[in-house]
């Protein structure tokens, strides 16, 4: 039997998200009020942490929060440009990542 909607799931993007508690925190957020995207700032107060923290989880900042494991360059979360407001979504793959760690953190272990 073959799995209805199997999706590869990289490694390196777990071991992104369950190295930074914030990025996981993000992601789960913006699973949780998709399909509306956010601004920055709003988001930074859901997620109850400094502006420039989110922006280093989004798009990477300096040697803090890498270029490469940033949500946007995992392809987690898109910038949309709305009238000069940046709005963050996330994408498709993003929502897979959720529903796969909702599903593995409900496994009953041991």
């Amino acid at each position: 039997m073959i799995a209805k909607d199997m999706i590869f799931i990289n490694p390196t993007i777990l071991r992104s998200l369950n190295k930074s508690k914030l990025r996981k925190k993000i992601l789960f957020f913006l699973y949780k009020i998709h399909p509306q995207g956010v601004y920055l700032s709003e988001l930074s107060r859901w997620v109850n942490s400094d502006p420039s923290n989110v922006l280093g989880c989004l798009k990477g900042m300096g040697t803090r929060y890498n270029g490469s494991y940033s949500l946007i360059e995992m392809g987690l979360v898109e910038c949309i440009d709305e009238a000069g407001m940046k709005i963050y979504v996330i994408t498709r793959y993003g929502k897979n990542i959720v529903e796969y760690l909702k599903d593995y953190d409900s496994i009953d272990r041991w």
